[in-house]
């Protein structure tokens, strides 16, 4: 004799579709946020930053011929050699030292460009598998679900036939 299957979960199927509905939506928002944030700091590394770091390099490559030439005028003008420059020679370390930090600064942002020209594409392929996974497969995925939801309701619904169980063994029918 066949037994009836026990469904007793189509609503745990339903959970999970609308978590798994859910998830879709949620990935394909997070894959478009962070597609941006990766245009934005390269168009940031190549753009702005080596803009920013060249025209510093510019600026302080004046301060510097500024600082020598005031150092330069500190030591001719004074008559006698034991009057230190003091002040004048600090200034001119401290903007060869921006400036070598300026330079310093546009091969960091080479540099970056550069691997971010070998990262990006790899991060991009990545993230294209996910996203034909969100919106390809979790689609289909969603399908097969309502379906085998429907089909578990509509079975859940057949009314079982009822049938005459014999009199137990010794016992007479209408007694």
């Amino acid at each position: 004799m066949r037994q009836a299957a026990r469904v007793s979960s189509i609503n745990a199927l339903k959970d999970f579709k609308r978590a798994l509905a859910s998830f879709a939506v949620l990935a394909n928002n997070s894959l478009g946020e962070a597609h941006a944030d990766v245009q934005r700091t390269t168009s940031w590394v190549r753009q702005d930053q080596l803009a920013y770091w060249r025209n510093a390099k510019r600026r302080r490559t004046a301060q510097l011929a500024q600082a020598k030439s005031e150092l330069f005028r500190a030591e001719v003008a004074s008559p006698d050699q034991r009057v230190p420059a003091t002040l004048e020679r600090k200034a001119v370390d401290k903007a060869r030292r921006l400036l070598e930090e300026a330079e310093t600064k546009i091969n960091n942002v080479k540099r970056w460009s550069r691997l971010l020209d070998r990262e990006v594409p790899l991060y991009r392929g990545h993230c294209q598998q996910l996203r034909r996974a969100v919106e390809g497969e979790l689609p289909q995925a969603l399908v097969k679900l309502e379906n085998m939801i429907g089909t578990l309701e509509k079975y859940v619904a057949i009314q079982t036939p009822q049938m005459e169980r014999p009199p137990p063994v010794g016992e007479e029918a209408g007694t």
